[in-house]
């Protein structure tokens, strides 16, 4: 779902927290949740939605909703951004393989280090 650009989830009845997952949405422009039953702090990539959008939750907090209450934990997730692969690094890849295995199948010899393995080398 990191393609995902509108999630509109309003009454619904969806109750629980917001996964902290949701922060991994870094494309999304239009998110609303109002009006169900969800409790907990608000994800921090969502913080930036207004708080129309989170409406009727009683139970969520944080930006831009109402400062939730001291957490007993002393520890906070750590946002980590992965690196995707895209199409130029998969031809880029394709590429470098298919070089390696013909310089390889055309200059044995480059590669054999000890003269033992010689008798192994097939010239066509």
């Amino acid at each position: 779902m990191t393609y995902l650009d509108i999630l509109n989830l309003q009454h619904n009845q969806l109750s629980g927290q917001i996964p902290p997952q949701f922060d991994l949405l870094i494309r999304l422009t239009a998110f609303n949740v109002a009006e169900n039953l969800l409790s907990g702090p608000i994800p921090s990539l969502l913080q930036n939605f207004s708080a129309s959008k989170f409406a009727g939750n009683q139970g969520l907090c944080g930006a831009p909703l109402d400062d939730c209450p001291p957490s007993r934990r002393r520890w906070r997730p750590v946002r980590i951004r992965l690196h995707r692969l895209n199409d130029q690094s998969n031809i880029g890849a394709a590429v470098g393989f298919v070089v390696g295995f013909v310089v390889a199948f055309y200059f044995p010899h480059l590669f054999v280090c000890s003269k033992r393995f010689g008798a192994y080398i097939v010239r066509i």
